[in-house]
């Protein structure tokens, strides 16, 4: 009797595993396109009010309408910059195939993805890492590229999305690297959650000596 109910068990386990795989992916998908929705509306109006806030400034030559489209610039390049980084971290832990649960509701406004050191291996924690920072630089070239730089709003944008990218190169490689190198995932990223609040300095630091070279 007691080997019946241990088979039974066993035949349950197996049957039940494959529903909550199927169930957490189908979960996954579906807060993903939530995301997708929600993010894709805010980069069109981060990028609306950029535009709008350009076109006033340099079509009027009002000093408040530079100011306010200096300000919608800055905005602008926050939310891109934000944005454009945690879909890189999907995209590089999605490709590399790692196990991952999307969150329901974000955290930070963008934040959505969870990651298990233990159920992923070193090579798809350093997807995830080199994703983010990939995602961080995407948005800069695709402004550089696409964007003319005429004024002082568009050279405010791209310094923005530069001075991001940089902070985000600076807390991320020596992640990326230490994890190279046989030290933890979690150690390394743990370690530099802890550090001082000096992150944001380089980025502040590259974003206004590029403005003088851009304008």
């Amino acid at each position: 009797m007691a080997e019946i109910e241990t088979l039974n068990r066993q035949q349950a386990n197996v049957q039940t595993a494959p529903e909550v795989t199927t169930e957490r992916r189908a979960k996954n998908t579906a807060n993903l396109k939530k995301h997708a929705s929600i993010h894709g509306v805010a980069v069109v109006a981060a990028l609306t009010l950029f535009g709008a806030a350009h076109t006033w400034a340099t079509s009027s030559g009002w000093p408040i309408a530079l100011v306010t489209g200096v300000a919608a610039a800055f905005i602008a390049g926050m939310v891109l910059s934000s944005i454009f980084h945690e879909w890189g971290h999907y995209s590089g832990a999605a490709l590399a195939g790692s196990e991952i649960k999307i969150a329901e509701q974000t955290s930070d406004y963008t934040f959505f993805l969870g990651f298990n050191p233990k159920k992923n291996s070193t090579r798809q924690a350093l997807a995830l890492t080199w994703g983010g920072i990939g995602g961080s630089w995407l948005i800069v070239f695709a402004v550089a590229l696409l964007v003319p730089m005429t004024s002082w709003i568009s050279a405010v944008l791209l310094a923005t999305l530069a001075g991001r990218a940089v902070n985000a190169s600076y807390f991320e490689v020596p992640i990326a690297w230490r994890t190279h190198h046989g030290y933890d995932f979690k150690s390394a990223l743990n370690e530099r959650l802890e550090s001082p609040g000096t992150v944001n300095v380089p980025g502040l630091i590259a974003g206004l000596a590029l403005l003088p070279v851009l304008t």
